[in-house]
C-alpha cells in the first residue's frame, strides 16, 4: 500500500532527512524528518499480514496490519497535502501522479505475472473470473469486484490471486477524494485565515460519518462493509487528523510536545497493536467496533513521534529494510501463497512448516527485488520515466491486458489450455438454477421483483399449490422439482434464502441467527399458514438439529398442510470438483467414476436417525412425505461422488446442476402423493 506499505518514505526522498556523522537521525525544528518509527510500524504490519495469511501461530489477528497501514497512509498523505496547501503550491494532479508513479508499476507486474501463472493450472471459469478481477485491480476498483464475488457460492479466498488488491483500491479512492475535499475546505476559508481549521473540521466530520456508517453497516452486511471505502475512510482520516493537528500546532509556534507526544503513549500503542496481532479477533465482523483498537494503537505510535536513532531496536537494519520493502512484500505474498497452495494440492503434498517458511522467504526476497528493480527506478528515474511516458506505458499495459480479458470472455476462459477430461470439474461448479434470480441473498434481497417467484405450472392466475422453503440446500433441487411440478400441473412458489434454514422462529433458541433470516422465516410461515397460502410445503435445509425440524413439521401438519421433507444428503467434507481435478491431474487421465465408502460421518447417520425417531409418530400420516436423495447416489455401501464422467457435487455438500435431474423420479412420486392428499377443489 504505497508509502504505508514501505519504500523510501517521501520525506527522505525530498531531502528533509539529515544525518549526523554516525548516521543517526536528526529531527528538524519543523518536525519533518524520516520517521524510523513509522517505517518499523510498516514492517510489523506487513509481517503481521504475512503471518496471518500463512496461518503461522502467533498471528491470529494479523489481518489488522491493513488497518494500521491505513492510519499511516492517512497521516503521511494528509500531511503532504496540507503542507502543500500551506506553502501555496499544492496540485491535485501532481499528487495523483506522484501516488500513481509509486503504486502502479509494481502492481501491473504482479497482475500480469499472476495471469501468466494461472494459464497453466486454472480452470476456464476460474481463470476468466481472475482476469476480470485483475482488470478491476489495474484501475483500482477491485474492492467492488471482490464485493460482488463474496456470496455463499463464491470461490474460496485461496483461489483469488489478487484478492489483496482490494486494499490498494480503497487506498487509491482515498487519494482521489481526500485532496479534493481538503483543497475545497482550505480555499473556501483561506481569506479568513482559517483554511487549516476548515480542513481539520472537514476531516473530523468525514471520519465521524464514516465510523458511524461502519458500525451500522457491519451489523447488517459485514461482508460488503469489509471492502467499502465508506466503512474504511475513518481509518486513514484518523491518521490525517493527527497530521493536521501537528501542522496547526507547529504554525502556532508550539515548542513543547503535546500530551500524546510522550514515551508512554508510544509504548502503549506498540503494545496495543502487537496485542491485536496476536489475539484471534473476529475477522468475519471486520471492520467493526473492535477495529478501533488497532487504529487507536497505530494512531498512538504515529502521534507519539518517538524518534529513534542507530542502536535502538526500531532502527535495526532488518526492521528498516522490511519497512522499505513492505509494499512489494504485500503485493507478492498473496499470489505466491495462492500459487503454492494450488501446486501443493495438485501434487498431493501437504503444507508443512518448511513450505510456509519457504513461502515467507520467497515473499520477502521478491519484495526486495521488486523494490530495487521496479519501485525505485520508476520513482527516481524521472528523466527516463517522464509523466508522459509513465502514463502512456500504463495505458498501453492496461489496454493489452483488457484485450486479453475480452478474448478470454469470448472463449469462456481459453478451455483449450487444459486437457478435455478436466472440463467436467468446471461444469460441476456452475451454480445457476432455472430461477437463480429468485434465490435471496443473506440480507433477503434478490434480483427478481416478485415476493415469491413461481415454478412449475406458472401460467395460471389461481393460487399456488406448493412452495419450496429453505436455504441453498432446498434451492439446489429446483431443477428436478420444477420438472416434477410442471408434469403434475402444480403451480409452485420459491422461498429460499442463502444460509437461512427453514425454522419456526423462537426468540430464545434462534437468537443467534441473523435478523434477516429470522424475519424471512417469520414472514414465510405467516404466508404459508395464511388463508391464501399453499397446501404443499417442500422443506429442505442444511439442518443440524432434528428437534428443530420436528417442530416445523409438526406446526405445518397440524395446520392441515402436506409436507415433502427432503432428507439430508451427504457431508463430503472437501471440495469434490477440486479433488476430482487434482486426482485426474496426478493420474494424467480421466477418472469417470469415483465412489467412497458410505461411513456414518459422510451420510449424516446421526442426524438422520434422530430425525427418523422424532418423526416416527407421523408414520401413518399420508401428508408427511420424505424424499431421500441418498438412495440415488449411494448403493451397496458406497456413495458416488463422480459417476458417468460427471460430478454429483459442486462443492463440499451441494449437488451439481449437471446431475440434478437424476433426482427427478423422487419428486415425481412425492408430488403425486402430496397432491392426492388435497381436497378435490384444491387439485
Amino acid at each position: 500500500m504505497s508509502y504505508l506499505f514501505g519504500g523510501t518514505p517521501p520525506l527522505r526522498a525530498v531531502g528533509l532527512l539529515s544525518a549526523g556523522p554516525s548516521g543517526s537521525v536528526i529531527s528538524h525544528t519543523s518536525g519533518s524528518a524520516f520517521r524510523l518509527d513509522i517505517n518499523a510500524l510498516r514492517a510489523l504490519s506487513v509481517l503481521a499480514v504475512l503471518g496471518f495469511h500463512l496461518k503461522i501461530p502467533g498471528f491470529a489477528g494479523g489481518f489488522i496490519g491493513v488497518d494500521v497501514f491505513l492510519v499511516i497512509t492517512g497521516y503521511l498523505m494528509t500531511r503532504k497535502v496540507v503542507e502543500g496547501l500551506e506553502a501555496g503550491h499544492f496540485s491535485v494532479r501532481d499528487f495523483w501522479l506522484m501516488r500513481f508513479r509509486r503504486i502502479y508499476p509494481a502492481l501491473a507486474i504482479v497482475t500480469i505475472l499472476s495471469a501468466v501463472a494461472g494459464w497453466f493450472v486454472t480452470l476456464p471459469g476460474e481463470y476468466l473470473r481472475h482476469l476480470r478481477q485483475a482488470s478491476y485491480a489495474l484501475v483500482f476498483l477491485s474492492n467492488f469486484a471482490f464485493d460482488n464475488d463474496h456470496g455463499y457460492f463464491a470461490l474460496p479466498a485461496q483461489t483469488k490471486p489478487l484478492l489483496h488488491t482490494w486494499s490498494l483500491a480503497v487506498e487509491w479512492q482515498f487519494y482521489i477524494w481526500m485532496p479534493i475535499i481538503a483543497s475545497l475546505a482550505w480555499h473556501r476559508w483561506a481569506r479568513s485565515k482559517s483554511g487549516l481549521s476548515a480542513v481539520i473540521v472537514a476531516i473530523q466530520i468525514a471520519a465521524a460519518l464514516s465510523l458511524v456508517w461502519c458500525l451500522w453497516a457491519s451489523s447488517h452486511d459485514a461482508s460488503s462493509t469489509f471492502f467499502s471505502l465508506r466503512a474504511r475512510a475513518w481509518e486513514p482520516l484518523v491518521g490525517g487528523l493527527i497530521a493536521a493537528l501537528e501542522i496547526r500546532r507547529r504554525s502556532q509556534g508550539g515548542l513543547r510536545p503535546a500530551w500524546f507526544e510522550t514515551g508512554p503513549v508510544g509504548a502503549a500503542g506498540w503494545v496495543l497493536v502487537s496485542g491485536c496481532v496476536v489475539y484471534p479477533l473476529p475477522e468475519s465482523q471486520w471492520p467493526g467496533v473492535l477495529t478501533i483498537l488497532p487504529v487507536l494503537g497505530g494512531a498512538m505510535i504515529v502521534g507519539a513521534r518517538q524518534w529513534t536513532s542507530v542502536g535502538t531496536l526500531l532502527a535495526a537494519h532488518p526492521i528498516q529494510r522490511i519497512g522499505d520493502w513492505s509494499y512489494s512484500i504485500y503485493l507478492w505474498h498473496w499470489p505466491i501463497w495462492v500459487c503454492a497452495l494450488t501446486w501443493i494440492s495438485l501434487r498431493g503434498d501437504s503444507l508443512d512448516a518448511t513450505a510456509k517458511a519457504l513461502i515467507a522467504l520467497l515473499s520477502v526476497a521478491l519484495g526486495a527485488l521488486s523494490y530495487h528493480c521496479v519501485e525505485q527506478p520508476f520513482r527516481l528515474r524521472k528523466d527516463i520515466w517522464t509523466p508522459r511516458r509513465l502514463m502512456r506505458g500504463s495505458v498501453a499495459v492496461f489496454l493489452m491486458f483488457f484485450a486479453f480479458t475480452i478474448a478470454a470472455i469470448a472463449t469462456t476462459g481459453f478451455p483449450g489450455r487444459l486437457p478435455e477430461y478436466l472440463q467436467g470439474a468446471e461444469l460441476a461448479r456452475k451454480t445457476d438454477t432455472p430461477r437463480d434470480e429468485c434465490f435471496r441473498n443473506s440480507n433477503s434481497t434478490k434480483k427478481a421483483s416478485e415476493t415469491y417467484c413461481s415454478f412449475g405450472r406458472a401460467d395460471t392466475d389461481a393460487k399456488a399449490t406448493a412452495i419450496l422453503w429453505g436455504d441453498s440446500f432446498a434451492n439446489q433441487y429446483l431443477v428436478p422439482i420444477s420438472s416434477a411440478t410442471l408434469a403434475s400441473g402444480i403451480h409452485g412458489l420459491i422461498a429460499t434464502q442463502s444460509a437461512c434454514r427453514a425454522f419456526v422462529d423462537d426468540p430464545v433458541s434462534n437468537s443467534a441467527d441473523q435478523p434477516a433470516c429470522r424475519e424471512f422465516n417469520r414472514t414465510t410461515l405467516d404466508f404459508v399458514l395464511g388463508q391464501a397460502g399453499p397446501n404443499i410445503i417442500v422443506l429442505g435445509s442444511n439442518w443440524s438439529n432434528a428437534t428443530e425440524i420436528s417442530v416445523l413439521v409438526d406446526r405445518l401438519l397440524s395446520s392441515g398442510k402436506a409436507v415433502i421433507l427432503i432428507m439430508p444428503l451427504l457431508n463430503v467434507g472437501f471440495d469434490v470438483p477440486q479433488k476430482w481435478l487434482e486426482n485426474q491431474f496426478r493420474a494424467g487421465k480421466a477418472i469417470p467414476e469415483w465412489k467412497v465408502e458410505a461411513n456414518p460421518s459422510l451420510t449424516n447417520s446421526r442426524l438422520r436417525q434422530e430425525l427418523a425417531e422424532l418423526l416416527s409418530g407421523y408414520r401413518d400420516n399420508p401428508r408427511l412425505i420424505t424424499v431421500d436423495p441418498q438412495s440415488v447416489v449411494c448403493q451397496q455401501g458406497y456413495c458416488y461422488l463422480v459417476r458417468h464422467g460427471q460430478a454429483n457435487f459442486r462443492d463440499t455438500a451441494h449437488i451439481s446442476n449437471v446431475n440434478a435431474s437424476q433426482y427427478r423420479s423422487l419428486f415425481d412420486e412425492s408430488f403425486v402423493r402430496a397432491h392426492a392428499t388435497q381436497p378435490a377443489r384444491e387439485r
